[in-house]
């Protein structure tokens, strides 16, 4: 499906990037990151067997953002919502900047904000909610008006 009122933002074809090697609770990964004219515009996070469930998992949530940074998400959003979850493989790390994880969701987000020194609402770091870190663009859930109301 085309969307003609999306712009696209194209990165040309050279990068300059990092990889990042790091064991998460005793699971070995990968992180490499390119940018091009100054801008994230691709991230890819290797863990696993390829085959592999958490392989496939983390390759598709690598796609996910790559495909949004590339049609101009902004950076900031994807660490804020990555951080702080909670699945295993979590704990200690061998990443000196990133000495605990409590995911590899958390990992990859905590490393994107020291690799880009992006900024993070406090509130958002601190793993509360705040809805002032929503844009005023994105449309809101009708009321719940219709639902019928709970028999006392």
């Amino acid at each position: 499906m085309s969307d003609t009122n999306r712009t696209q933002w194209r990165a040309s074809r050279r990068y300059a990037g990092t990889a990042v090697d790091f064991v998460l609770d005793g699971t070995a990964g990968r992180l490499v990151t390119a940018a091009s004219a100054g801008r994230l515009t691709h991230v890819e996070l290797r863990v696993g067997k390829h085959g592999s469930t958490l392989a496939g998992l983390t390759e598709a949530l690598s796609t996910a953002i790559t495909t949004g940074l590339q049609a101009g998400a902004p950076l900031p959003e994807f660490v804020t919502e990555l951080r702080h979850t909670h699945y295993v493989p979590s704990g200690a790390t061998t990443d000196p900047d990133v000495p605990q994880a409590t995911s590899l969701s958390d990992y990859l987000a905590h490393r994107l904000h020291h690799e880009r020194s992006i900024t993070v609402p406090p509130q958002a770091d601190a793993g509360q909610p705040d809805a002032g870190t929503r844009s005023s663009s994105q449309p809101q859930l009708p009321s719940a008006s219709w639902l019928p109301h709970p028999r006392s």
